[in-house]
């Protein structure tokens, strides 16, 4: 425990572990305000990257400290790694699969074996050095954000005595592009949910999977909801946003694979003016191929890029649109079974929706009568879709729905459930 600056008891630690950057993980950073309503001294231990590589930062009274290469033998191979992948996603996982990526950008692929090795040093070098901080700081809790960082979660446990949360974002061996073995993840994933005193999960669906494939009780569900700012929310505070120009179709999140990408681009040549706006962040050979992609069908010039925007303007750079796509592929079960927080987050911020056909999407949909949902393999039906919801009589009874489903939609009710998990901590220590 640290000493409180105002002369009282000492305050618990919490250590917040992520394998991204921090710049844009608003789950981490509202976990972390939720810790500190509670008394603990926060901190998020994070890792550098191309667009944010400040080791020590403070944001508000939140620490961070950003692990990445020591010596400069390990700079330099972080520095090349990145180079070739081109990427500009921080989560420290193996590569996705590229189509022709060397090709494209004229430089040769390193061998795959290469590649793994290099991987493999790289992150026991981050194994390392997080385990190294969590003995230094002896955390009384360690929230442990996804599969690739529960090693330090373990290692708190078994070195300091820490009260482990492990905090899964998506089905870990099923998710999107996977690339390692699915043995592997599902073994030490068993290892993890009982090294953990509490598992948290961000879909009922993804909580049942963990549940029923681990036998053990079933995990605490914390939604991704946006913190709710009035002010800043015009399907909140009654002043709905002003339409100049044509229609425009946004997706919110990581621009990856499997995501609708490539498909909602193709639908654009099936419906007239409609502009589509892919806010986030994206690897450079991929965005090359969206852009290819767009070129060869004529609509260029109606597919913009903004980039990623920090946590406490995703709603307002979503709320001039007219609809928002969600079109998650069923290429896994993570997918499948997702409730995605860019739903929440078009709610929010009064935004109609088209979505895939899966069963948590449609539930959440139906629920709230917000939008359309469509098989999002079939161009036709998405175009269809955005036809539908940017209809001139019927955008306004779509963006009321997602008016009263904002209304609904409260981050502090869910912050209230996960304090509860933090409060176990406090008992646990004895504070």
């Amino acid at each position: 425990m640290t000493d409180d600056p105002a002369g009282g008891p000492p305050l618990p630690r919490a250590l917040l572990v992520v394998r991204n950057s921090f710049e844009h993980d608003a789950r981490v950073l509202r976990a972390a305000r939720a810790l500190q309503s509670l008394g603990f001294e926060s901190t998020v231990l994070a890792v550098v990257s191309p667009t944010e590589d400040r080791r020590r930062q403070t944001i508000g009274e939140i620490r961070v400290r950003r692990l990445g290469p020591s010596s400069v033998l390990e700079r330099s191979v972080y520095r090349r790694l990145r180079a070739r992948e081109g990427r500009s996603r921080e989560d420290g996982s193996a590569p996705a699969p590229r189509r022709d990526a060397g090709a494209a950008s004229g430089a040769p692929s390193p061998p795959r074996l290469v590649t793994r090795l290099v991987r493999l040093t790289t992150t026991l070098a981050y194994y390392r050095r997080a385990i190294g901080v969590v003995r230094a700081l002896k955390p009384q809790l360690v929230h442990c954000n996804d599969y690739n960082t529960m090693w330090i979660g373990v290692a708190a446990r078994l070195l300091v005595g820490s009260f482990v949360v492990y905090d899964s974002h998506e089905l870990w061996p099923d998710r999107n592009l996977r690339p390692e073995p699915r043995w592997w993840l599902l073994l030490c994933e068993a290892l993890f949910v009982r090294i953990a005193h509490r598992v948290v999960m961000t879909s009922p669906a993804h909580a049942e999977v963990m549940a029923e494939r681990y036998r053990i009780p079933e995990p605490v569900v914390v939604r991704n909801i946006p913190e709710i700012v009035p002010e800043a929310t015009p399907a909140l505070n009654g002043n709905g946003p002003t339409f100049d120009g044509p229609p425009v179709a946004v997706y919110v999140g990581g621009l990856l694979r499997n995501r609708g990408l490539e498909e909602s681009i193709r639908a654009l040549a099936l419906v007239e003016r409609v502009h589509l706006r892919l806010i986030g962040p994206v690897a450079a050979d991929y965005r090359a191929e969206l852009e290819g992609l767009a070129a060869s069908l004529d609509v260029g010039e109606r597919v913009h890029f903004p980039g990623p925007v920090p946590p406490t303007e995703v709603v307002g750079a979503l709320a001039n649109a007219q609809v928002g796509l969600a079109l998650f592929q069923p290429t896994c079960l993570s997918h499948r079974l997702v409730l995605p927080n860019k739903l929440f987050e078009y709610a929010v911020a009064g935004v109609p929706v088209v979505a895939s056909d899966l069963p948590m999407i449609t539930r959440f949909l139906n629920e709230h009568g917000l939008g359309v949902t469509v098989d999002p393999q079939d161009v036709e039906a998405i175009a269809t879709g955005i036809d539908e919801v940017t209809r001139a009589d019927r955008q306004p009874l779509y963006r009321e729905a997602a008016a009263r489903a904002a209304a609904t939609l409260d981050w502090h009710v869910e912050r209230e459930i996960l304090k509860d998990v933090y409060r176990q901590a406090l008992v646990a220590a004895g504070a």
